[in-house]
């Protein structure tokens, strides 16, 4: 009873649970994943299916868009062949998308239509085909032929050994972008091991005389390394993303539910693990804080991504969504968060006031930062430090980046770059920072900052990056709003917070049509740092009083440098001019520290490959060190 109350209270936004939850209490939540995947199948159960139509080009000189239509058969599909029902739709529609590819050879092999849908066509095929390790024949051999044509056409035309040689790349030659590179590495390594089990495509040649065994070879070989690599050096270049990092994840989770060699299934699991636990630290009830990359505008301001709804699947908090698209390889896969990693998602307050600092990917190879067919990033270190200040009432985090000119960031990890406070009480109450756009939803480096505990200082990078002018977003939700001494005050659940625009007036916005329920503190200087603070209202006797000694803090601006001692005590400086580092209680920040990941709970030294999960007794290490012989 208990655990359900405390896992409720998490679902409704509050993060205090009764009790840290017992190896029982744990396991009994893993233990309905089942349950609750079989109760979103279920909630589809008889619905014929919902194709979307075919689309325009995205641009000139490309084929039809078809991604979406696609999607939706293969999601139809998969759900139809799990729950037994609709088959010979599924099989039809199946059969439809696989003609439709092979017939339309620019629709087939552009990089935003067919292996975006790749993962559940074989995830299906693994699942009900001929061979099917779940309900063999569901899907019929005429599709499961087809299918394996249209595979056999995109690896042909997309799978070149040459890009599964990591010797000279160390598998940090990014194609396209980062979710895209390993959708079609997981896609090449999916299709030649479903070729290498049906003799009529076994022995069959491609173009340049290689064949699937060399192919799945060299994408298994190639899978090792970039796990272990990313291990290394600080996971994703698109960080902390709700939406790309599923769709960099979907075709990993099939490598690690079909992969029979026991080596790759064991990084790929590990990689999992430590994705997760990523994501639980830096959470409140299902939303992710810290600094993130690629955010587009329109999700820059809601907690509601597809780790939101996920955290239903593995934690059983927060509301049940339906099961289409991605979250589908995801819902029918068999790995399970190990308990260290759901108590460090569950238990809030047991976890405390901490801080995450995490080395993360972004630095580019000279002349390799906007190369769409191929990014070169720095190994030797990221130039990135995403900082996170942890509480049960409130997350603030972003990235710290040096102070470097835009071409030296790969556009993947300088495109979209969030930072700002996400706080406890509803799903999308937070305070954004946030540029003014020029164009409908980039921005590229649009801000930096520096940020020790609770407080930032932020400022718009330049106007060449995208941007028009600084603003800071307000989710509907706080209150008491007080204006005084060049301070906006408000008021959450559990925390209080304080914006001040350092030089110039500001304005407030109602929010606009494509906004979420808030406000919008407009600034008239575009280019005015701004200081954010967030302090919890255990830690201050009243709102009061929180006002009184904000406003009393030293901020000394002479147009080139701010300095000021935060509600913390730490004295900060921030070079507007983007001369130097910012500096913190006189030390500049330090962009490549000793570890990749450093927090109470989720430690590694640098390029170790030794990753420690700890959360009180419980103690999970991760070693991607070992490698065959």
């Amino acid at each position: 009873m208990l655990q359900r109350i405390a896992i409720l209270l998490l679902a409704l936004g509050v993060t205090s649970t009764l009790h840290a939850l017992t190896d029982a209490e744990l396991t009994t939540i893993r233990d309905g994943f089942e349950a609750r995947r079989d109760a979103a199948m279920q909630s589809v159960a008889g619905q014929p299916p919902q194709i979307a139509a075919k689309q325009p080009p995205l641009g000139k000189g490309r084929p039809a868009f078809v991604r979406d239509w696609s999607i939706s058969i293969t999601t139809f599909a998969l759900r139809s062949c799990w729950l037994k029902e609709q088959l010979d739709t599924a099989n039809s529609l199946l059969l439809e998308m696989c003609r439709y590819y092979i017939d339309n050879a620019p629709e087939r092999n552009d990089a935003d239509n067919f292996y975006w849908s790749a993962d559940m066509l074989c995830r299906t095929l693994e699942f009900f085909g001929k061979q099917g390790s779940r309900a063999p024949g569901r899907t019929t051999p005429e599709v499961e032929k087809a299918a394996l044509e249209v595979l056999w056409l995109w690896t042909d035309a997309n799978s070149h050994l040459t890009d599964a040689d990591f010797s000279t790349s160390h598998t940090w030659f990014v194609w396209d972008s980062e979710n895209h590179q390993l959708q079609r590495v997981t896609t090449a390594w999916h299709a030649t091991r479903l070729f290498l089990r049906d003799p009529a495509f076994a022995d069959r040649a491609f173009h340049d005389g290689s064949t699937p065994a060399q192919h799945y070879t060299a994408w298994t070989a190639f899978l090792k390394e970039y796990l272990r690599e990313r291990a290394r050096k600080g996971l994703w270049i698109e960080a902390a993303n709700g939406m790309y990092g599923l769709i960099s994840l979907k075709g990993l989770y099939n490598v690690y539910d079909f992969s029979d060699d026991p080596e790759l299934k064991r990084l790929t699991g590990q990689l999992l693990d430590l994705h997760w636990a990523d994501w639980a630290q830096e959470q409140l009830a299902g939303v992710r804080g810290g600094g993130k990359s690629r955010i587009y505008n329109s999700g820059a301001f809601t907690g509601h991504d597809y780790y939101w709804e996920l955290s239903w699947l593995y934690l059983g908090i927060n509301r049940q969504t339906p099961p289409d698209g991605s979250k589908l390889d995801l819902l029918t896969s068999s790995y399970r968060m190990p308990l260290v990693v759901m108590d460090i998602a569950l238990d809030a307050a047991g976890k405390g006031v901490y801080e995450v600092r995490n080395r993360c990917p972004g630095l580019s190879v000279p002349g390799y930062h906007n190369k769409v067919a191929e990014y070169r990033l720095r190994t030797d270190t990221g130039g990135i430090l995403r900082y996170s200040y942890c509480t049960p009432e409130f997350i603030l985090g972003c990235s710290l980046y040096e102070p470097r000119p835009l071409e030296d960031w790969a556009l993947i990890s300088s495109q979209g770059r969030w930072l700002g406070a996400i706080v406890a009480g509803s799903r999308d109450l937070r305070i954004v920072p946030h540029c003014g756009v020029q164009t409908w939803d980039r921005t590229y480096q649009q801000h930096w900052a520096v940020q020790s505990k609770g407080t930032l200082i932020c400022q718009r990078w330049a106007p060449s990056t995208g941007t028009d002018f600084m603003r800071v977003w307000y989710a509907q939700g706080f209150t008491n709003r007080v204006e005084r001494d060049g301070w906006v005050f408000v008021e959450a659940p559990g925390a209080y917070a304080a914006v001040r625009p350092v030089t110039g007036t500001y304005k407030w916005e109602p929010a606009g049509p494509k906004d979420r329920a808030g406000e919008w503190l407009v600034c008239s200087d575009p280019d005015t740092p701004l200081i954010l603070t967030l302090v919890r209202k255990v830690d201050v006797a009243d709102y009061e009083t929180f006002q009184g000694r904000i406003a009393a803090l030293p901020v000394s601006f002479d147009g080139k440098v701010l300095t000021h001692t935060s509600w913390y005590g730490d004295a900060l400086r921030f070079f507007a001019d983007r001369s130097a580092a910012p500096q913190i209680n006189g030390a500049p920040v330090d962009y490549a520290p000793p570890r990749t990941f450093d927090s109470p709970f989720l430690r590694s030294d640098w390029d170790s490959g030794v990753v420690t999960l700890s959360k009180g007794e419980r103690r999970l290490v991760l070693d991607f060190t070992a490698r065959e012989p």
